[in-house]
């Protein structure tokens, strides 16, 4: 018999806060919550070719009252940064985003570390309410950041380590 895992945690929360369409740039430290979603018929995943094409279909899905997130590197948010601005912020529609945090103290590949150095200051920049989630005793504080962004109807990002996912 299976456990419950983080994945399955981050899917039960997002199903229960009303989000059914996930949109995701393939990350390898999500790969089991994108197969668990690709696979769970509460949820509709779609493959964009690039994150700004992704931004777009999940402000499209707001405009149309359905929740969404996005699943993405932080690599993914400085590619879009001029959409998040022209289109979210402009129009005032929130993002939800789930983005593996690379290039930490944790990173193997050296080329993720310069946007790795710089990922909070830009979440921050962008207006984006951050929740850091480091291990799966953070859980509650997904539900919570969920919470809040449908309460509030702004932005938030779930900024995940790779120990939040149990990858060694």
């Amino acid at each position: 018999m299976s456990s419950f895992s983080t994945e399955d945690a981050v899917r039960e929360a997002l199903h229960e806060h009303g989000i059914g369409l996930c949109i995701s740039v393939p990350c390898k430290y999500i790969a089991r919550l994108i197969s668990g979603v690709g696979e769970d018929p509460r949820f509709k995943l779609i493959f964009p070719s690039r994150e700004e094409e992704g931004l777009g279909i999940a402000a499209g899905a707001h405009l149309a009252g359905r929740g969404s997130v996005m699943l993405i590197q932080n690599s993914g948010l400085g590619n879009m940064v001029n959409a998040y601005c022209s289109l979210n912020l402009y129009y005032e529609i929130p993002l939800c985003l789930i983005i593996t945090y690379r290039g930490d103290e944790l990173e193997k590949i050296p080329a993720q570390v310069p946007m790795g150095n710089r990922t909070e200051k830009l979440l921050d920049l962008l207006g984006i309410q951050t929740v850091t989630l480091r291990a799966a005793k953070d859980l509650p504080r997904l539900r919570q950041g969920l919470e809040w962004y449908g309460n509030e109807k702004k932005s938030v990002a779930f900024l995940t380590k790779k120990t939040f996912w149990n990858i060694s």
